[in-house]
């Protein structure tokens, strides 16, 4: 039962942190600033459903902090829920969760305050700039309760899956935030969406291209110290679904290919700029009839969503990942390896 409770509350958690972090990441750099009176009235709309998707983000990140927090205390005592009230106390005040719960807790705060703030004053850039460094709080309390603190707190692991998560965030959750906020209010409710489209797409891709490359190089730094050696990519559970999350991962990363070297191009010349995307889009549109006017932002937006539906999937795998002993642990040490794998911190459970 705890174990239920505990991954539903990680990936209810996963998803509406990675979504918070996208959503900030859209709301800074991804819509263009108002340079005319038109554009104002044009971009409030997008901020406001911005806005609104953050607040459900935060409702989720309440309610998954509250049921991480049961979930670990049932994990940790090894008592039946009844006895919750007895446990619970002990946990909080006397571990290393606990404390690590507290800041989150404080990061959570700092988010709702920014939230309640920034709602009516959607164009104040400060207010959503101090909540993502609350994100990034939320998202370092993770990294020092999971797998990664089992060398200390302050340790090079901690950082890079730190790091990992909010790259990870700011990419995939912006993709999200498109999907579901962005997009659907630029193409049906604007009856000149050229060049805000242009302008989204151009954006994001930029964005998506640098924390694409943190994410991978940090994603390589942690599997090598979370799964030791090559051979446990096999013969391991975890490794195995490290495979599988890395094989969502790849998938997602050639739609973005597509949409990066094929789409974006395609919308600043629908948009009446010169198109970049070098000779790649020139191969590409040789051998395959671009689509035409509109069809190209319906392309593009679908191709989102599919990367939306993945990066879902390799949040599943994630939640896999973080409920299950690492490959690198002695439970999955193979026959005849004699690699001594570093003992967990004890200050996790005193």
């Amino acid at each position: 039962m705890e174990h239920l409770i505990f991954s539903l509350a990680t990936g209810l958690d996963l998803l509406a942190l990675v979504t918070c972090l996208g959503t900030l990441s859209c709301r800074l750099w991804v819509l263009p600033p108002p340079v005319m009176a038109a554009d104002t009235t044009v971009l409030t709309p997008l901020r406001a459903a911005l806005w609104r998707l953050l607040g459900g983000c935060l409702v989720a990140l309440t309610v998954s902090s509250a049921g991480e927090l049961l979930g670990r205390t049932l994990t940790m005592s090894g008592l039946p829920l009844a006895m919750l009230g007895r446990t619970l106390p002990t946990v909080l005040m006397r571990t290393h969760y606990g404390r690590v719960w507290f800041v989150r807790l404080g990061a959570l705060a700092l988010l709702w305050i920014g939230w309640g703030v920034g709602r009516r004053r959607l164009y104040v850039q400060a207010i959503p700039t101090l909540m993502l460094a609350g994100g990034s709080l939320l998202a370092l309390t993770r990294s020092l309760s999971g797998h990664a603190a089992d060398w200390g707190d302050v340790t090079l692991p901690v950082l890079l899956d730190g790091l990992h998560l909010l790259a990870g965030g700011l990419w995939g959750g912006g993709l999200l935030a498109l999907t579901w906020a962005v997009l659907p209010g630029v193409l049906k409710d604007m009856a000149p969406p050229r060049t805000y489209l242009a302008d989204i797409a151009r954006r994001f891709s930029a964005l998506a291209s640098i924390a694409l490359v943190v994410v991978l190089l940090t994603g390589v730094a942690n599997a090598r110290v979370q799964v030791g050696t090559i051979r446990a990519l096999w013969t391991t559970p975890y490794g195995r679904t490290l495979l599988a999350k890395l094989g969502l991962v790849g998938l997602v990363v050639l739609l973005g290919a597509v949409n990066h070297y094929r789409y974006v191009p395609l919308l600043q010349q629908w948009a009446g700029r010169r198109g970049g995307g070098g000779w790649l889009l020139h191969v590409v549109l040789t051998r395959w009839r671009p689509p035409a006017g509109p069809q190209v932002a319906q392309h593009w937006r679908r191709t989102v969503g599919a990367e939306g539906i993945l990066l879902l999937g390799v949040l599943l795998c994630t939640v896999w990942l973080l409920h299950g002993p690492p490959a690198r642990s002695p439970s999955h040490t193979m026959p005849g390896h004699t690699e001594r794998a570093p003992t967990p911190a004890v200050h996790h459970w005193r």
